[in-house]
């Protein structure tokens, strides 16, 4: 089983709410930080939905970018810090040393 087949597994289990549209395609080094991601929203959201509806994964660095939507109680405000440290830590996890480095500079 692979690891992200295993959080797919653990959200299912453990966070009813969270709702995934298409099979989790991410690699093992963004699994941690995605559980995190989605653990967190989903005691944000209470008794609403957290739909995953789709991952785009970077063919560059691997990097995940995740879809969703929320309950619309759930504020920008409310969620922005969180998707701030999550693609920081995202970006760490994928060997970048700035989120902003460019897809020209991973390829050098």
């Amino acid at each position: 089983m692979s690891a992200a087949h295993a959080l797919e597994n653990r959200m299912t289990n453990h966070y009813p709410n969270v709702v995934f549209y298409a099979p989790l395609t991410v690699d093992s080094p963004f699994v941690f930080i995605l559980n995190r991601l989605l653990s967190t929203l989903s005691t944000m959201a209470e008794d609403g939905l957290v739909e995953v509806l789709h991952i785009d994964v970077c063919s560059a660095t691997g990097i995940p970018t995740v879809q969703l939507m929320l309950p619309t109680w759930i504020s920008n405000a409310m969620v922005d810090p969180l998707f701030d440290e999550t693609q920081i830590l995202l970006h760490r996890a994928a060997g970048l040393n700035s989120i902003h480095t460019s897809t020209k500079e991973v390829w050098q």
